[in-house]
């Protein structure tokens, strides 16, 4: 009698640029806490009409679509680049001088050029420049949130200062993405998985080519007793360099580590 075998997965995904050459390359997603693949077919049906009985005489398949479908909770630089069809800029660190924050009213809001903000100072335009205020010694003229380049004037000092205020300051390096600005990418992916259900046995998942779709939900505002997850979505492509009928196929492969 043949042993039962079942399966509980956990496992890691992996993913680099498809047709990249050599071994090398792969980058690890992160935490993906469900992933599935559900190829559908697409149904040929002929049913004749000289019977009475519009019997069916043919019938096949096509393949319609391999969907790729997880939920990922590593949300870095990288796999949002990916799942929104965007691009990763490095910004180095750096200073400013001089950044204009136009003419100043009580209760005004402002956004500095960059985050994460440190030796904040803010002038006045006269030809001997007031300080208005200085991080290094707070006043109660502006509220700082210096993570996020924000401020908020309370107060203005007297006599009136001269416009504009002008802002100095260092910012920190930061990881930039833009939005939908690139070619969706064509990625190999792999799974490495571990099936808890046998003992830790270790299975490998592998598709040749997959095309990416945008994430299908951002949650940036969060509730509950668990982190966010974001669904993603992935196609498997045909990959026409690999022959139909060799061992590997055209679409990707199972491997059970035996032993």
């Amino acid at each position: 009698m043949q042993a039962e075998t079942y399966y509980f997965g956990q496992g890691r995904l992996l993913s680099r640029p498809a047709g990249t050459a050599g071994r090398g390359g792969w980058r690890w997603w992160g935490d993906v806490s469900a992933l599935t693949w559900a190829p559908t077919s697409e149904t040929v049906r002929h049913r004749e009409s000289y019977s009475g009985q519009k019997g069916t005489v043919r019938k096949f398949n096509f393949l319609n679509e391999c969907p790729i479908n997880g939920t990922l909770h590593q949300l870095d630089a990288v796999n949002l680049a990916t799942l929104l069809n965007g691009t990763v800029t490095t910004i180095a660190g750096g200073s400013v001088a001089g950044e204009s924050l136009g003419s100043v009213a009580v209760g005004d809001l402002f956004r500095l050029d960059h985050p994460g903000v440190s030796a904040l100072v803010i002038t006045d335009s006269a030809g001997t420049p007031t300080t208005v205020y200085s991080q290094a010694a707070p006043n109660a003229n502006f509220d700082v949130d210096p993570r996020f380049g924000a401020l908020e004037c309370l107060a203005l000092p007297t006599p009136a200062p001269t416009m504009p205020l002008l802002a100095a300051y260092t910012y920190a390096a930061a990881k930039q993405v833009a939005f939908l600005n690139a070619v969706p990418p064509t990625l190999a992916l792999r799974y490495e998985g571990i099936n808890l259900a046998e003992g830790g046995a270790p299975v490998v998942v592998e598709w040749y080519r997959v095309s990416s779709s945008l994430l299908q939900q951002w949650a940036l505002i969060t509730s509950g007793t668990d982190v966010a997850g974001t669904e993603f979505s992935l196609e498997a492509l045909l990959d026409s360099s690999k022959s139909p009928a060799g061992a590997l196929g055209q679409f990707g492969r199972f491997v059970a580590l035996e032993g």
